[in-house]
């Protein structure tokens, strides 16, 4: 009667396992890189491995990118799950933040990016990447709110959101790029918190006598 339930359990940790040698493909050989027999090759499994859990190429590449997806929440989640440091709230966003620098974790970053330019070429994997950018800023919005216990404006917390993922977007990019320039995660911590504290001031500035 439970036969079933093992092997349910193997093909969905499979599948995982050859999206994550999909990550590396896509980081060491960029998305035209990314084929069957190369991720069989990667998560060392027999030839035809891949082709049977994912049957084509298009297919694969949405797997590799929703895999890339429930990494990225996994770790925002964190921030919201992780007990508040009143001291340097933000230094748990600046550390995950600079994991994307090196190993496992530089290989995401380049994943991404590639994922990022494919999703032009190929509509259902754009329109699922605008579903995953929707939840991750949904999910930014709470760890913000919830690296500042006494912010509960929704108008200040979305341009707060705007404002931080703008500038960890682009500190991704330059991390790809090889630029070490963020490699102190307590200075980047400082800097993520000086700018959620610029949209505050700006917030107050422009808010209306009495408002």
């Amino acid at each position: 009667m439970d036969t079933h339930a093992p092997r349910k359990r193997d093909g969905e940790q499979r599948r995982r396992e050859l999206c994550d040698a999909g990550i590396q493909v896509l980081a060491e050989h960029g998305s035209r890189g990314l084929t069957h027999g190369q991720v069989d090759r990667c998560a060392d499994v027999p030839e035809g491995t891949t082709s049977y859990y994912f049957r084509t190429r298009a297919a694969l590449l949405r797997a590799v990118g929703k895999r890339v997806a429930e990494i990225d929440l996994a770790n925002l989640r964190s921030v919201t799950e992780r007990p508040l440091d009143p001291r340097a709230p933000f230094t748990h966003l600046a550390q995950l933040t600079l994991l994307q620098s090196r190993g496992p974790g530089l290989m995401l970053n380049r994943a991404r990016h590639e994922l990022l330019l494919h999703t032009t070429r190929d509509p259902e994997l754009a329109e699922a990447s605008t579903k995953v950018v929707s939840r991750t800023i949904e999910l930014a919005r709470d760890s913000l709110a919830h690296l500042q216990p006494g912010t509960a404006d929704a108008e200040l917390l979305n341009a707060q959101t705007n404002a931080v993922t703008t500038f960890i977007t682009g500190v991704f990019t330059r991390l790809v790029a090889g630029d070490q320039t963020f490699n102190d995660p307590g200075q980047l911590a400082r800097q993520l918190e000086a700018i959620a504290a610029a949209i505050a001031q700006e917030h107050r500035t422009a808010a209306p006598e009495g408002g």
